[in-house]
């Protein structure tokens, strides 16, 4: 008896010290965005997963978690990953992208999105939208179609893991309320608003006025016919084919 309880208090101490020593939720979690950010989809989803076994009920780490098996190409697994997401109560926000991704992994091979609808929020004269930037950073934009260029807020690009002036060019001159100014161009590798998303997409980094993320400007709406339902509150996005 006394051998058993000797054998039980040492798998139990070295449980205790495994775990104990064990990386927290968010440094998994931390590591996983900079391997995302890196294109290491297979590592991000890798830290993810742990991140999920130690903090099963978070939906945000179901739903990157999600994110990477999409990319990787394992739509059946990221399609799992999405519904348990949607079982764990997640903010409108999230329930939104992951409604957004599971429209596009049950989208018939070949298929493209025509047209798009977006929730608007109206404040102060303007029309604000989300865009994803990065598929993981999600901020509020100026919908601007007098907007010559996409403008990306300095904080929201320090978060994506973008770096403006890379290309060596001189920077962008910006024509603003408050007069002429400039920023550095950047490339971000992805740009998303609802449905719809531009690769590569090149921005230029500058503050975009208080409580914004960025400028949503004819970079990427130029490439669509914009509609603004102000009755129902939706950017509508269709795409221009054959015009």
């Amino acid at each position: 008896m006394r051998r058993w309880l000797i054998f039980a208090l040492g798998v139990i101490v070295g449980q205790w010290l495994a775990y104990g020593a064990m990386e927290s939720p968010a440094g998994y979690h931390t590591r996983a965005q900079q391997a995302w950010e890196g294109r290491d989809y297979l590592g991000a989803m890798r830290l993810w997963s742990h991140a999920v076994s130690l903090q099963p009920s978070d939906p945000t780490f179901q739903y990157l978690r999600g994110t990477a098996l999409a990319r990787l190409g394992m739509r059946l697994s990221a399609i799992d990953a999405f519904q348990v997401t949607l079982l764990l109560d997640p903010s409108p926000a999230l329930t939104r992208h992951v409604f957004d991704e599971l429209s596009r992994l049950n989208r018939p091979p070949g298929a493209t999105v025509q047209e798009t609808s977006v929730p608007l929020e109206h404040g102060m004269g303007v029309w604000i939208a989300l865009v994803t930037v990065n598929e993981a950073h999600t901020g509020r934009f100026l919908v601007d179609t007098g907007s010559s260029v996409t403008v990306l807020s300095p904080a929201l690009a320090a978060s994506a893991g973008i770096v403006g002036g890379r290309d060596g060019g001189s920077p962008v001159e910006l024509q603003t309320l408050g007069g002429k100014t400039a920023g550095p161009s950047a490339t971000v590798a992805s740009l998303r608003v609802g449905d719809q998303e531009l690769r590569d997409a090149p921005v230029v980094l500058h503050d975009p006025g208080s409580g914004l993320d960025g400028i949503l400007g004819n970079t990427f709406l130029s490439r669509y016919r914009v509609t603004v339902d102000a009755d129902r509150r939706l950017l509508v996005l269709r795409q221009l084919v054959g015009e």
